[in-house]
């Protein structure tokens, strides 16, 4: 195994971490995202399995974040706006 290939490992399991231990703040939210960017890296196209496996990573990997932030908008923001409305 690579350097490499540990490095990226890693930063996938510190952001499932990050995930479940922010769970109160939107971590839901990013593990849906890393779920659903999952199966739209699955639909991508691909030669042969290594590239498209390679595509389910990548698409997890940048919808963990992004639902981590929107969960997390949603959970905290939403509340807060519509106490500002009342």
């Amino acid at each position: 195994m690579s350097l490499r290939f540990l490095l990226s490992l890693g930063i996938f399991g510190g952001m499932i971490a990050l995930c479940v231990i922010g769970w109160p703040i939107g971590g839901m939210g990013g593990l849906i995202g890393g779920a659903v960017g999952g199966l739209f890296g699955l639909l991508g196209r691909g030669y042969d399995a290594g590239e498209r496996l390679g595509n389910v990573y990548t698409g997890a990997l940048f919808g963990l974040p992004i639902g981590f932030l929107l969960g997390g908008a949603y959970l905290v923001g939403w509340p807060y706006l519509m106490s500002l409305y009342h």
